[in-house]
């Protein structure tokens, strides 16, 4: 092997990788990247046996080959230098140079990394780059991360009817989906949440899902993982069909005065009330004995004088995955959930528990 590539760029491919390779494993294989140069390109693999990811990085590649790496070493040294890399090497040991920076970096043995599983056959899903992300951004946030927790809360559900696709998650505090006009046959599979962490798309993305698996592809990045093998809960019985109270909000307005206030409660009881008088909505947290923040804004619709309280952050991420100028927040009560929709469409939802029920 032999090549010359942009630190920065590389860089950047093998940040990718972190979400799924397993640095604590006792296997060579699940703490290292394989390196493969051909063509114009080095392709970097990584796994933890149970996930699979495939970029590239652009290369003058003077001679092919493959190399088996440490990740961490490897994402150390490169994230260290800037501008042009001379790599050298074959499958005992390889040779990093840039300006008079050099390194010499012992390598595993290559039999000791799996082949990548195919898949050719499945359900298949296209959508752009701008559909796409804008789905997982929505929805990421409302991902649980304790793995102590629920196994179905640890990824994302992606969820056909025969009405409509939707991307889903929820960490039984909040929920959030985003929704595709596509009739098809029905189908659910729960992807876990670090393929959707890993895959960084650059154009349009293709999906395969099978009956356990599921193929993410996009260029020259690809993710093939299994499915979490547990049952998604029947969200639609959560959300309210009626509502009493519904109040439209500026989003870049609402969004501000959550920071100021949030100045205060972020890192401490991250509790926020709004409460809604009269074309006034009053945003307010304190600190314990430390401190208390207030901020004011006007609102148009009827809330009836209500007062809720939540968990800011959480708020938060709800008002940031607002699409439209406005923000509608649908209201019953105090103590019942509160849904967050882009105004005027139905393709996005975000549902927040008050804090009195999450208590």
């Amino acid at each position: 092997m032999k090549l010359t590539t942009k630190a920065e760029g590389l860089t950047k491919k093998l940040a990718q990788h972190a979400k799924v390779i397993q640095q604590k494993s006792s296997t060579f294989t699940s703490d290292a990247v394989l390196l493969s140069a051909e063509g114009t390109v080095l392709q970097l693999t990584s796994t933890d046996l149970t996930t699979y990811l495939v970029n590239a990085e652009p290369a003058e590649v003077a001679e092919v080959g493959r190399t088996l790496v440490p990740f961490k070493f490897l994402k150390d040294i490169v994230s260290a230098l800037s501008g042009e890399l001379m790599i050298e090497g074959d499958d005992k040991k390889l040779q990093i140079s840039s300006g008079k920076t050099h390194y010499d970096l012992a390598c595993y043995q290559m039999d000791t990394f799996p082949s990548i599983p195919e898949i050719k056959e499945g359900r298949e899903y296209q959508f752009s780059l701008n559909e796409y992300s804008s789905a997982v951004d929505r929805v990421l946030p409302c991902v649980e991360h304790n793995e102590k927790r629920r196994l179905e809360f640890q990824g994302i559900l992606l969820e056909q009817t025969k009405d409509y696709f939707r991307f889903v998650a929820t960490d039984s505090r909040r929920l959030g989906y985003v929704q595709f006009d596509f009739k098809r046959e029905p189908l659910r599979a729960i992807v876990p949440a670090k393929v959707f962490e890993s895959f960084k798309p650059a154009g349009d993305v293709h999906i395969i899902i099978t009956e356990d698996e599921c193929l993410f592809s996009s260029g020259d990045t690809q993710i093939i993982s299994l499915l979490i093998g547990a049952e998604f809960p029947n969200y639609n019985d959560i959300v309210p069909r009626e509502w009493e109270y519904t109040v439209s909000v500026k989003k870049s307005e609402l969004l501000d005065a959550l920071r100021r206030v949030g100045a205060v409660v972020f890192g401490g009881t991250d509790v926020i009330t709004l409460s809604f008088k009269e074309g006034r909505l009053t945003i307010q947290g304190s600190a314990q004995d430390q401190g208390n923040a207030r901020d004011e804004l006007g609102y148009e619709g009827e809330a009836g004088g209500l007062a809720v309280s939540f968990f800011g952050t959480k708020l938060l991420d709800g008002i940031s995955s607002v699409g439209t100028e406005n923000a509608e927040l649908h209201m019953n009560s105090a103590v019942h959930p509160v849904v967050i929709k882009d105004q005027g469409k139905e393709d996005f939802l975000y549902l927040v528990m008050p804090h009195k029920q999450m208590e």
